[in-house]
């Protein structure tokens, strides 16, 4: 388990005084800022807390290249790209999911404990007494936020790895004797930090700006846990304590940046500046925040470069690049990191292929038109004319595009080589710039269906997933037709890429079956072992004093 002490800022400087060796490895400290003085009053805190919304929003999307492509990668929306595929990552599971993969077993892992402890630590200045609060509730609100990013670190690491360690106090020395609680009392320890969050949170126009955490947030994720105790009563009522709040509300007109360009309100939820409630947006409930050209922001989602396809590569059958590229038109630059599954791309809409907005030319891209003019086929549909070759498709060079992953025409000024063709710069073309949902009011709808599907209600139920399918104008479902499938197939409908599919296929129990349903790459290599990923090998190793004990399945 990994040491995290919290320090905001420590500045050494170091003096030499003579040629003398001890005198010259003396360090004087001139300035030494630890949690005892740098914490001196609320807004410390605050700023304490900022760091811990960064890294959560940052070991999510954005620690590193590969990060967050495992939310999607192997399971049945996706698999990696790329030559070789069979034996990449998460598209072989007998081969890349063992103990001592740090890549993702162990980065996710300790990603997952660096929240945890940042908001152990945060917990432990709020409540040491040496801050002088201006109220009781102000220093409530302050903990419930540090309680909730506890809850969210567990959240991570019960659906993966199944119990874990509960640790509730900051760790100041090395410790060496974890064991791991059950996943029953995980969960336990959520719900009471979630309970604690949702009492205390501030309402939603009494938060401190965008992105930030008020009571919504947390009843949301209350509706969720519950789900997985079995209180499913208890779930409905969370759920609806969001869906009845009159400062939510499904988005069903057009609005924000762009609503005057063709499009329809679902492309607009996902528009640049359209995601808080300041665009008019009364759908959001929590927000990461990427704040373009401001000191400290720029905390990007990496999803545009992954689930993008590499259209710029590919050659039409005269040997020329159909594309020029990277541009603003087609998304920028993709690396097809992450494929879509045949599930994602047609199956889940054929039913409902025309009607479902959320399948419409503005929010799935199928075909592009070849734009070189060096082509011979310039100006040509190149899916709709047969111009990629199969080699392409099955390298997962070339795939369809959500454009809620995409800027697709909504990069600033600054990110062109040449505005007038849409080129792009590398850095410009490689980035997105929109904030990112991480909660939104058409989940908590579905969570509730869920939980009424769980509680024996399926017209409840349907009439839940309803409402989201009516702002889609697609037909509604009956309630003989709901099962647990039908609501994982139109959770994918309206959050593909949005939820993180992994942690909701291991939630509920189906990522064995839905692999091997649906991916045709990964499916075979999945076993019944693999509903838990296992313990990281390096923490068992370090953990001398006690038993880390591994997952059944795995060997170290």
């Amino acid at each position: 388990m990994k040491t995290v002490e919290f320090i905001v800022f420590i500045s050494l400087l170091l003096v030499f005084h003579s040629c003398n060796e001890d005198k010259w490895l003396e360090e004087i400290p001139y300035s030494l800022l630890t949690e005892k003085n740098a914490f001196t009053k609320p807004s410390d805190v605050e700023g304490g807390l900022a760091r811990i919304y960064y890294l959560t929003s940052n070991n999510i999307y954005q620690a590193n290249q590969w990060l967050p492509a495992i939310w999607f990668t192997g399971t049945d929306i996706a698999t990696r790209g790329g030559e070789n595929i069979a034996s990449r990552e998460l598209n072989n599971y007998r081969d890349n999911l063992i103990p001592t993969n740090n890549d993702y077993v162990g980065r996710l892992w300790n990603n997952s404990y660096d929240i945890i402890n940042q908001s152990n630590t945060m917990l432990d200045v709020i409540d040491n007494g040496t801050i002088e609060f201006d109220s009781e509730t102000q220093k409530n609100q302050l903990r419930a936020n540090a309680v909730f990013f506890r809850a969210f670190g567990y959240r991570l690491l019960v659906y993966i790895y199944g119990g874990v360690p509960i640790i509730t106090e900051k760790i100041t020395t090395p410790k060496r004797d974890f064991t791991r609680a059950s996943q029953e009392e995980v969960l336990a320890q959520m719900i009471t930090d979630l309970e604690f969050a949702a009492d205390n949170l501030p309402d939603v126009n009494e938060r401190k700006s965008d992105g930030w955490l008020h009571k919504a947030v947390a009843h949301h994720l209350l509706a969720e846990t519950y789900i997985s105790t079995g209180e499913y009563d208890k779930s409905i009522a969370s759920a609806t304590w969001v869906i009845d709040n009159p400062n939510f509300e499904l988005m069903t007109q057009r609005f924000g940046s762009r609503k005057d360009e063709p499009g329809d309100v679902y492309w607009d939820l996902f528009r640049r500046g359209n995601q808080n409630r300041s665009s008019g947006n009364k759908e959001a409930l929590w927000v990461s925040q990427y704040e373009y050209q401001v000191a400290g922001g720029g905390n990007s989602s990496q999803l545009e470069r992954f689930v993008g396809p590499q259209y710029y590569l590919i050659q039409g059958p005269d040997g020329n690049g159909l594309f020029v590229g990277p541009t603003a038109q087609h998304g920028g630059r993709g690396i097809s990191w992450t494929g879509l599954l045949s599930y994602a791309d047609t199956l889940i809409w054929e039913s409902d292929w025309n009607n479902d907005i959320r399948n419409s030319e503005y929010n799935i891209l199928r075909d592009m038109v070849a734009d070189n003019p060096q082509s011979q086929y310039y100006g040509m549909k190149v899916i709709e004319n047969d111009l990629i070759a199969p080699s392409y498709i099955a390298m997962e060079t070339w795939n369809s595009t959500y454009t809620k992953n995409s800027p697709m025409g909504d990069q600033p000024e600054e990110a062109f080589l040449d505005k007038s063709i849409g080129l792009l710069s590398s850095p410009g073309a490689g980035r997105s710039y929109t904030d990112v949902y991480i909660f939104r009011l058409a989940e908590t709808y579905l969570l509730r269906a869920e939980a009424y599907l769980l509680n024996n209600k399926a017209d409840l139920a349907a009439a839940d997933i309803n409402v989201v399918r009516m702002r889609a104008n697609a037909t509604p479902v009956d309630p003989a037709d709901v099962d647990m499938d039908y609501i994982l197939d139109e959770r994918c409908r309206e959050l593909i890429w949005e939820e993180l599919r992994r942690l909701t296929l291991h939630r509920t129990g189906t990522i064995v079956e839905r692999v091997r349903k649906y991916n045709r790459i990964a499916g075979p290599s999945i076993d019944g072992h693999h509903k838990l990923w296992p313990i990281p090998f390096s923490e068992i190793e370090r953990n001398t004093e006690a038993e880390l004990r591994q997952n059944e399945g795995y060997t170290n």
